[in-house]
């Protein structure tokens, strides 16, 4: 790898995030810069949640090259931004800022790469999500993100969420958006789901049911999963979740969550640096995010 020393030519990345201590963002974006010879480093950003906003104006003023956006700051941060991208729009969640055409300090963009991440973490495993049947477990930003790139994916998809009023209107609102162009998207309840499993072949978890420090809870009780499935769980913190515990006794195919910081964070990158990465495939970009993260 090559040595890359900061110096008064060294460009700023950075994410945001309340808390930030667990990402481990630094550790794989640091890993490509100096891996490609970049001239950067990326550091964590945590404002207190009402100076976000100021945030963002030092971001602007002091032309950082990028930025990941994390939990709470998904959502608020798009009133920040000075253009969105449709599935943005759609989502009502931004997990990347880049500047248009390269140029810092000019037209500020905000886009999710969050469901792509997804997808590809699910590739990755071999999981092939095109005219599946899909159930995707919740119905907040990274389900929303999720659920728009599936249907696009063209799969028969089922939104899961305890609300039926919200998880209904997440399945109208993909229906107008797509307007009949795709298989019409359903939704069940977490209670009704055990009646329609059979039928799936693909569950994504899309909700925070799992993660650090409620490791011994899951979105869904083992006899609604079968055999025939492939369950994915975005939750990285910890890995093999409760879900993915019982998936895998089931006879389940298993997809963690590691896969998806991977991924999402590789369409990030090539969002900030597409020069450098346009002759990398995605393979070995994933190669040295995975060794950065062992520290």
């Amino acid at each position: 790898m090559s040595q890359v020393k900061l110096n008064g030519k060294s460009e700023t990345l950075c994410i945001f995030g309340n808390p930030i201590g667990h990402s481990k963002s630094p550790l794989m974006h640091n890993a490509l810069f100096e891996a490609l010879g970049i001239n950067a480093a990326y550091v964590p950003f945590s404002p207190d949640p009402d100076k976000l906003a100021d945030a963002i104006k030092g971001f602007r003023a002091m032309k950082i090259r990028g930025a990941n956006v994390t939990i709470p700051y998904k959502t608020p941060v798009m009133e920040l931004v000075d253009e969105l991208s449709d599935i943005s729009k759609f989502t009502g969640s931004v997990n990347t800022l880049y500047w248009k055409d390269g140029i810092a300090g000019g037209t500020l963009c905000g886009t999710t790469t969050d469901p792509y991440g997804c997808i590809r973490n699910l590739e990755e495993f071999g999981v092939n999500v095109s005219n599946k049947k899909v159930a995707l477990l919740g119905n907040g930003g990274a389900a929303k993100a999720i659920a728009f790139t599936l249907v696009e994916k063209n799969c028969e998809l089922t939104i899961v969420c305890r609300s039926r009023e919200k998880g209904q209107a997440l399945a109208d609102s993909l229906n107008r958006t797509f307007g009949g162009m795709y298989p019409q998207v359903m939704m069940v309840t977490f209670d009704d789901f055990p009646a329609v499993t059979d039928s799936i072949n693909i569950i994504i978890n899309a909700t925070s049911v799992g993660m650090t420090p409620n490791i011994d809870e899951t979105p869904l009780p083992a006899e609604a999963l079968r055999p025939h499935q492939a369950v994915c769980d975005i939750v990285y913190t910890p890995l093999c979740t409760k879900l993915l515990q019982q998936a895998s006794e089931v006879g389940c195919k298993v997809v963690t969550g590691e896969g998806m910081l991977v991924h999402q964070g590789i369409e990030s990158f090539r969002k900030w640096f597409p020069e450098e990465t346009k002759d990398k495939t995605n393979d070995e970009l994933a190669a040295i995010m995975r060794k950065g993260m062992q520290g």
